[in-house]
């Protein structure tokens, strides 16, 4: 039998806040995410189209599970525009145009938009010249990498993204945070009996964002995520929002953040190292900066070879282990997707923000 989903239903969550109380999830209906979001945004000046970008952005990350990048910042986004320190309608500057290499200047607009229309300027290139890189200068987060990754992979492209984020990881050895947790994306087409493979990670143990929603819930993190500003290991996320966290492998994390920010942030012209600033910061332009990149795969091998050579790859790793147990990187987001097609899990807390900011401008809730 059955079961019927309601568009808003309260449910025990599994994990508990650092007071011991039980965390509440509400299950949403994906296309009321979709709309809320887009009305929300249509609300404070994004012209439709970049909308369409944007929310298509938030459902894809609540879906895949990537719950850190999606409705919880539209109230951010609403704050950084009222302050003036976000451009609502994201007006994408040619700054540097060669036949292989465009540069854009975002002018403080969205990252998602830059990222969408970097990675099809990308996919358009390596179509005519087998590769093609945009650099994006002065924008703001585009949420998952791995969302421009998946633009190019559907174009039977491989894609390369990289963002520069606020300062949150500290040397080894150091204690002060200086580079961002800087995410980076590799995309493989997929064939059609395997999906694209996407490898989609920060340079940290675990994502910032999550510390941050697990502070804005009272949960715990994880021993191994980050450290307090002592440099000591910590399980209290506000305790980690005030120190730096941990980089993958340790230095080997920081040296790959470090090749993101000089090519996304140092080489493009926005802000770099500790000069970046947080998307919720109080003051001032956020200025990230993005690297894109789209290659051709039939300006190596005939297309029909990579299909074959792709799925003998994906079929040898997975041979590496019992049946079921081996995913490939994205395989993960891929099922989820599919799982929450309909409607997906949201916390409380983010949900009850969403609808208040619906509240004060007068339009339709997600409950």
């Amino acid at each position: 039998m059955n079961t019927i989903r309601k568009p808003y239903v309260h449910l025990k969550a599994l994990s508990t806040d650092l007071k011991g109380r039980i965390s509440e999830m509400a299950i949403i209906k994906v296309e009321r995410i979709r709309s809320v979001s887009k009305t929300i945004l249509l609300c404070k000046g994004v012209p439709e189209k970049q909308a369409d970008i944007i929310a298509d952005t938030i459902v894809d990350a609540h879906v895949k599970e990537k719950h850190t990048h999606g409705l919880g910042r539209l109230s951010i986004y609403s704050r950084k525009i009222d302050s003036r320190q976000m451009t609502a309608d994201t007006k994408l500057e040619k700054i540097r145009e060669y036949p292989v290499i465009t540069v854009l200047d975002a002018h403080h607009g969205f990252g998602q938009v830059a990222g969408y229309y970097g990675m099809e300027i990308c996919a358009e290139k390596a179509q005519k010249y087998g590769v093609g890189v945009v650099g994006v200068k002065d924008s703001n987060s585009f949420g998952a990498a791995g969302y421009y990754g998946e633009i190019a992979a559907k174009k039977n492209l491989i894609g390369i993204v990289m963002g520069n984020a606020s300062k949150a990881l500290a040397p080894e050895g150091g204690k002060t945070a200086i580079l961002g947790t800087n995410p980076i994306c590799f995309s493989f087409p997929g064939t059609d009996k395997y999906p694209a493979i996407v490898l989609d990670m920060a340079c940290s143990v675990a994502a910032r964002s999550k510390v941050r929603i697990a502070a804005k819930n009272g949960n715990k993190i994880p021993v191994t995520w980050a450290k307090d500003s002592n440099g000591k290991p910590t399980e209290d996320p506000l305790e980690a929002l005030k120190g730096s966290m941990c980089s993958f492998g340790g230095y080997k994390g920081f040296g790959i953040a470090m090749a993101v920010d000089i090519l996304a942030g140092l080489l493009t012209g926005s802000a770099y190292a500790d000069e970046v600033k947080a998307l919720n910061t109080p003051s001032g332009f956020s200025c990230y900066g993005h690297f894109l990149c789209a290659i051709n795969p039939e300006f190596f091998i005939d297309y029909e070879e990579y299909i074959l050579r792709i799925e003998h790859f994906i079929e040898s790793i997975k041979a590496c282990g019992d049946p079921g147990n081996i995913f490939m990187p994205g395989e993960h987001a891929y099922l989820n997707a599919k799982k929450n097609k309909d409607s997906v899990y949201v916390t409380d807390s983010i949900v009850q923000e969403v609808n208040q900011l619906a509240d004060t401008l007068d339009v339709n809730r997600l409950n």
